[in-house]
């Protein structure tokens, strides 16, 4: 069967060759390379359909234009064969033969239209192609009809194949494998080099297999017809074959249009919907910086609509500045072609259509059409962008800040084993020494700054913890820059990668020196005070929450016997039961502090003074919640302290009762020496011989001496006592010193002395102080001066010193020796012991003075010499004082003849009632006391009434009511009533007022004032009198007990005021001692009402002194205080008094009047009194009064050396002296014949 195809030996078979027409052979190989490029265009176009029918009608259609392609090649080259014989082809079987080249082409076509392929599948279609155009060109070669017969050669044959196999792969391969090769190959190269290549591989498969083709036979003579139409069968068979061709590249080119439309409709839609909906504005701009198209984005932008803004220029999308910046660039593109227009994006300020400035961001970008130039600009609103930045550089800034601030230093740092820091705030500088770039450049890590003993701890804390992934902390040592040593605290904590693996440490560390080094001295402290102090713990219950050794041995407890216990256990049971015990435990609840002594009761039952703070101690709240309790054994010094309070108690009542003693005595004595200096001047002024006279004269200058005595010693007792207050007044001290020193001048030119008084005419006059103890300073200095001085001077000097008041007092006297001058000023001492027998005196003058100098706050002190004289200097603080005002009597006011009812019950009061009001042209009726008063205003009609507001029977309040009554009772108009009463305190005026009284006159009555009242009260118009005038002086209007210019001007006249106190100290002379019985007696009601009588007389009567005296007594016995003393003065000033009575109204030590003699003594009262005083004395007791009394009884009959032992042993606290002296006045007393009794 082989052998009808192949010619398997050509020697016997005689061959018949053929010719080729080269123009054919040249057209059907251009054939088949034209249908090679159409079919891989068609291929391609089938590659890019996205649908698969398109793609299968494009495979299929290049397939039959390539297989029409194919077999025309074949067809026209079989046309350009001549070899001389007729040839004629099978219609059908040429038909048929088209069939391989079609199946072939669909193979290479499917294949091109993927968009790569494997070598395996190269290889493939290769063969695949080379045998499809293979069959397609042996079955055309069967179709051939002629007379010779066709037999193939094997070789050849399979050349032909082999041929059309290698250059199909080779065509696919180009199509493939050569643009991935080179990749600057373009498509239409690669497109025409596969075209070419798959040409040549048809028409090199036909032509090998023509020469393969053994024509062998006799051919026809004249009947080659194939070769007369060959050109118009190439021809026609080409001109089919390109139409076919065309028209399927033209249906396919159809189809990809339409599906190119397609595309570009979908993707203009997608690009529409996408530009609708960007975010950002996206701006179509022309050449001429026209606006073309706006998107929404845009317009809800820039604010303006798309149909408002097309068409206008862009720049009025921008700010000034970045319109004129655009529109340059856009010029310069135009002119130049410069691309900066489309380098200009970038964060530029826009403008909204409101004018409003808009930060946006800017990308412009160029449209090339054909035609016409457009830039697209794409617009991002940074406005939230700005916003985010700014809080972003906010945050960084207040995270900065943040760090900055956080106390100690914060550090992110790479864990172990590098510790490489990352970041490291400022503050490392104040803690280490080194910079923060220091630790992040690797100079140095914290962890070389670790002290060495610290350092692996440290190191392991670290490591354990960050391998346990928790938070840490530590407490080390590190080193400072400049060798010092910090302790710090450090909390730091691991921090994990994505991975769960820890790689860096975050941490802050605190430099805690400060607090190491307070807490390290609180502890110390701690240790301190527990070693030295009793220290227990309780809750705020009471309850026993710790307790120290030294507490527990203060009360003999051992620690197990005391915890948990109550605070109850060291106090005593009735303590404990107490409410204060409960204030106090509520009080430390409350957080209130307490301290104090405290006795406490130890384990055995003993009494345990302690010194205890109880300390409430505070949470971080600022509410207790325990208390702590330092205590100290303080029972010994409290022993001492009760022992030496009871000697101290003991003591000053000793120094009361000698001070008691002093003040009773030196006012009992008074009394006895007023009736003995009365009684020896009345005696005086009878008839006597020259012997009675000079004893009489002794008497009487013993008596003076003893009386100044008693005034120095009840002085020193006032001012050793306390009693002595200052009464700071306005005074001149010129006038001062020279009234002084003319009280004692009489004295010194008796003694053939000069007292002269030299003041600094530069000095101020006027000073405030008080101006009878300086004046008492005076006269005791300069007296003495005068008594010691025998010949020679005393002078007086006064001046300023260092701002202080100077006055030295110089006289030529006897002078001090240098061993005396340090105890001048001690009580009853003298230069040596023979002045006081040779000069007399007590010895208390200097004692004085230098008590009232430093009661005001100055000093003194003596310069002399023996034999040559003596210098006291005093220096006194005297505060600048006013100018005085004189005083004068101011004038009576005239009033019209009044109908006066007077009631008072002292009878002086009711003479000076009668006398000044009488002399005015007034009636007045007297009544003595308040039940005659009413009495009296029931029988007639007054224009006033004046009462004494303390009077017996019915005092004055009381005659005010029961006038009232009958007044309303009688329906008589209401009559003025004046209080009279020498109180000045205001619940007495209430009292006068709401009793009915109309008005009040202070006692010592000035008529001035008492006619201004009756005036004011009667509504009468009067004159005024003037002010008085301002003098530069002190004008003195009383000297001595009496104010004489005043008494006189009150009373009518001298003469009427010296009768009128005589009668006074007739009736009152015994006053003290009265007062003393009614005292000692327990009577205070009638010693009252007694010291109100006498003090409003007093007053009237103007003797300031005694006033001033029963005042003081007054307040001192409302207040219980002791008036020993006091009553003592008041015995003084009588006697004073009468002396001043005497001299007709000169203030001088003198003869009492006989009224002040004293009565026989009674020897049964007197013995009474000295058992009782003797048994006061014993029992520990000092009693003024009674001492007072005793020395009053006793003073008058010769017993006043005994008296004066007596005094002088109370004033030693010698009680048993002073008893053994009352016990010789008594065994006197209970003589038959009084020894010494005169």
């Amino acid at each position: 069967m082989l052998s009808s195809i192949f010619a398997f030996s050509t020697d016997t078979v005689p061959s018949i060759y053929g010719t080729h027409d080269a123009g054919l052979v040249l057209f059907s190989i251009g054939i088949a390379i034209f249908a090679s490029f159409m079919a891989l265009q068609i291929a391609g176009m089938a590659r890019s359909s996205e649908r698969g029918f398109q793609r299968q009608t494009a495979i299929i259609t290049g397939a039959i234009a390539l297989g029409v392609g194919i077999w025309a090649m074949h067809f026209i080259g079989m046309l350009a064969f001549d070899i001389c014989t007729r040839v004629s082809f099978d219609p059908s079987l040429t038909l048929l033969s088209m069939l391989p080249g079609v199946a072939a082409s669909w193979v290479a076509l499917h294949l091109l239209a993927r968009p790569g392929i494997s070598r395996r599948q190269l290889a493939v279609s290769g063969v695949l192609v080379g045998l499809g155009i293979g069959s397609m060109h042996y079955s055309g070669m069967a179709a051939m009809q002629t007379s010779l017969t066709l037999l193939y050669e094997p070789w050849l044959f399979a050349l032909s194949l082999l041929v059309a196999i290698v250059m199909a792969m080779l065509a696919l391969w180009i199509r493939f494998g050569l643009s991935a090769l080179c990749q600057r190959l373009s498509p239409l190269a690669a497109l025409l080099s596969s075209s070419v290549v798959m040409g040549l591989a048809i028409s090199g498969m036909h032509y090998t297999g023509m020469l393969a083709a053994r024509f062998s036979g006799i051919p026809a003579a004249g009947d080659n017809t194939i070769t007369v139409q060959a050109s118009f069968m190439a021809l026609a068979v080409a001109l089919i074959s390109v139409t076919l061709t065309v028209f399927v590249a033209a249906a396919n080119g159809l189809l990809r249009y339409r599906q190119l439309l397609r595309h570009a409709s979908v993707s203009e839609s997608r690009l529409r919907a996408i530009v609708d909906t960007a975010a950002d504005g996206l701006i179509t701009i022309d050449g001429q910086g026209k606006v073309r198209s706006f998107n929404p984005a845009a317009e809800s932008l820039f604010g303006w609509r798309e149909a408002q803004i097309v068409g206008r220029d862009a720049s009025v999308l921008l700010q000034t500045a970045d319109a004129v910046q655009y529109q340059a660039y856009l010029r310069d593109y135009l002119a130049t072609g410069s691309s900066r227009i489309l380098d200009s994006g970038g964060e530029v300020d826009g403008r909204h259509k409101s004018g409003a400035v808009l930060p946006m961001r800017v990308a412009i970008g160029k449209i090339d059409t054909p035609g016409q130039l457009l830039f697209v600009a794409f617009v991002t609103d940074m406005r939230s962008s700005r916003s985010m930045e700014q809080a972003l550089k906010d945050s960084e800034r207040q995270y900065r800040s943040l760090i900055r601030n956080i106390p100690g230093v914060s550090f992110h740092c790479s864990y172990a084993p590098e510790w490489k820091m990352i970041f490291i705030s400022d503050a490392v500088f104040n803690l280490t020494g080194w910079m923060p770039q220091d630790f992040m450049d690797g100079k140095v890590r914290i962890i070389d700054l670790v002290h060495p003993d610290d350092r692996q701890r440290v190191n392991d804390t670290c490591v354990q913890a960050a391998g346990e992934r928790r938070d840490f902390e530590n407490v080390y040592r590190m080193i400072h820059r400049d060798g010092r040593e910090r302790w710090v605290r450090e909390s730091s904590g691991p921090v994990l990668d994505n991975d769960g693996v820890v790689g860096w440490i975050d941490g802050v560390i605190l430099d805690i020196t400060d607090s190491k080094l307070r807490n390290a001295e609180y502890e110390g402290k701690v240790t301190a005070i527990s070693r030295a102090m009793a220290v227990i713990e309780f809750d705020l219950q009471g309850r026993i929450l710790a307790v120290n050794q030294n507490f527990l041995d203060l009360l003999g407890y051992q620690l197990d016997d005391v915890l948990g216990l109550h605070h109850s256990i060291f106090c005593e049971a009735g303590y404990v039961t107490s409410p204060d015990y409960g204030v106090f435990w509520q009080q430390l609840a409350n957080g209130q502090f307490n301290t104090g002594e405290y006795k406490r009761i130890d384990k055995h039952g003993r009494e345990v003074w302690i010194q205890a703070s109880y300390n409430p101690i505070l949470n971080t709240d600022g509410k207790p919640f325990k208390v702590v309790k330092l205590a100290t054994d303080v029972s010994e010094r409290r022993a001492m302290q009760e022992s030496l309070r009871a000697e101290k108690e003991r003591a000053e009542l000793a120094a009361e009762s000698k001070t008691s003693f002093l003040a009773n005595m030196s006012h009992e004595i008074r009394t006895p020496m007023n009736a003995i200096i009365g009684f020896t001047e009345v005696l005086l002024g009878t008839a006597l011989d020259s012997l009675q006279r000079r004893h009489l004269g002794t008497v009487g200058q013993s008596a003076r001496s003893l009386l100044e005595l008693l005034n120095d010693i009840l002085d020193t007792a006032k001012l050793e006592k306390g009693a002595t207050e200052l009464e700071l007044v306005d005074f001149s001290l010129p006038d001062l010193v020279e009234h002084v020193a003319a009280s004692l001048r009489i004295t010194a030119h008796a003694r053939g002395l000069l007292l002269q008084v030299d003041v600094d005419p530069g000095m101020r006059q006027f000073f405030l102080g008080d101006a009878r103890r300086v004046q008492q300073v005076l006269t005791n200095l300069i007296g003495n001066a005068v008594k010691f001085t025998e010949v020679g001077h005393v002078r007086v000097a006064v001046g300023m010193q260092d701002g202080q008041v100077h006055i030295a007092v110089h006289d030529t006297g006897i002078g001090i020796p240098a061993d005396r001058l340090d105890k001048i000023f001690a009580p009853f001492t003298q230069a040596d012991s023979s002045m006081s027998r040779r000069f007399g005196g007590t010895g208390l003058g200097t004692t004085i003075s230098l008590q009232l100098v430093e009661l005001m706050q100055g000093s003194i002190t003596v310069e002399s010499t023996l034999g040559v004289g003596s210098v006291f200097h005093v220096l006194l603080p005297l505060a600048p004082g006013k100018a005085m005002l004189r005083r004068t009597e101011q004038p009576v006011v005239a009033l019209p003849p009044l109908r006066i009812l007077a009631a008072d019950d002292v009878p002086q009061n009711v003479e000076l009632l009668l006398i000044s009001l009488g002399a005015a042209g007034h009636q007045v009726i007297a009544a003595s006391d308040g039940e005659s008063a009413v009495r009296e205003f029931s029988k007639g009609s007054f224009d006033i009434v004046l009462m004494d507001v303390q009077m017996p029977r019915i005092d004055g309040l009381e005659a005010t009511r029961l006038i009232r009554v009958y007044e309303r009772e009688q329906g008589l108009k209401p009559t003025p009533i004046i209080a009279l009463t020498a109180s000045v305190l205001e619940q007495d005026r209430r009292a006068a007022q709401a009793a009915g009284m109309n008005g009040f006159a202070s006692k010592p009555l000035e008529m001035h004032k008492l006619t201004a009242e009756i005036a004011r009260l009667l509504d009468l118009a009067v004159a005024m009198p003037p002010p008085p005038p301002l003098l530069g002086a002190v004008e003195r209007t009383a000297t001595g007990q009496v104010d004489w210019q005043r008494g006189s001007a009150l009373w009518g006249g001298h003469e009427a005021l010296q009768r009128a106190i005589t009668r006074f100290v007739q009736a009152n002379g015994d006053c003290a001692a009265m007062l003393a019985t009614e005292l000692e007696r327990g009577d205070g009601s009638v010693a009252g009402h007694l010291l109100h009588r006498i003090k409003g007389a007093a007053g009237n009567l103007c003797l300031v002194h005694i006033d001033s005296l029963l005042g003081r007594i007054e307040q001192a016995i409302a207040r219980q205080l002791p008036v020993g003393q006091l009553l003592v003065q008041l015995a003084a000033a009588f006697m004073a008094l009468g002396g001043e009575l005497e001299s007709g109204g000169e203030a001088r030590p003198a003869p009492a009047h006989a009224a002040l003699a004293s009565a026989p003594l009674d020897a049964c009262a007197a013995g009474a009194l000295l058992r009782q005083a003797i048994a006061s004395l014993e029992g520990g007791q000092l009693d003024d009064a009674l001492m007072a009394q005793v020395a009053v009884m006793l003073a008058p009959h010769g017993q006043q050396q005994r008296l004066h032992l007596l005094a002088c042993a109370i004033d030693d606290f010698e009680f048993a002296r002073a008893t053994g002296v009352l016990r010789q006045l008594l065994a006197w007393l209970e003589a038959p014949v009084p020894a010494d009794l005169s």
